[in-house]
């Protein structure tokens, strides 16, 4: 499986305790110049160089014909009221994802309305840490006997990262979760 990491994702993977949850998910994990320009913290920089150095992560090599698709993609999403606005980075990466059957990793709500309203990238798969998780679980790189196991990872996350999942997505995951565990 491949994947393509946009900014915030991959900050905040280089804090969780159990990161390399994406090395056993993952095959490849692709990254834009620009998203990797936008890495300032020690913790992400060797974090990032560590996937660069073991060829889990490589750079994308971006095109013009990407660079127009960019442009064209750009002004689309400007014209859209019901998607906000979107830095450069991340347009790069769902057009990455998009051209190379990727899935895109990725918290911003922005690419998620993208894919929920743009015809032709209405097809990219686009993945938040909660479905990584999920994902772990059901390729059993995380062994969870119970419900609460998991909840254990989830909140393990949040803490190390500071990022809180809305309950309504949690509620969701927990349910398919709870569903495969009675399989």
């Amino acid at each position: 499986m491949q994947g393509v990491v946009d900014t915030c994702f991959i900050i905040d993977w280089a804090k969780y305790r159990r990161r390399e949850i994406l090395n056993n998910i993952f095959k490849l994990l692709l990254i834009h110049e620009e998203t990797l320009a936008q890495i300032k913290s020690p913790k992400a920089v060797e974090y990032i160089s560590q996937l660069l150095s073991r060829d889990i992560m490589r750079l994308y090599p971006w095109s013009s014909s990407e660079e127009e698709m960019y442009i064209k993609l750009r002004d689309e999403i400007a014209a859209d009221p019901r998607i906000p606005a979107l830095e450069r980075p991340d347009i790069l990466c769902l057009i990455i994802a998009y051209k190379t059957n990727s899935i895109l990793l990725s918290e911003n709500i922005g690419i998620l309305r993208v894919t929920q309203f743009h015809p032709v990238y209405s097809k990219v798969r686009v993945w938040t840490s909660l479905e990584v998780l999920e994902q772990a679980v059901y390729k059993e790189v995380i062994k969870v006997n119970a419900l609460e196991d998991f909840i254990k990872v989830v909140r393990e996350y949040e803490i190390d990262t500071k990022h809180i999942f809305s309950r309504k997505r949690l509620k969701e995951v927990l349910e398919r979760v709870e569903k495969w565990l009675r399989k």
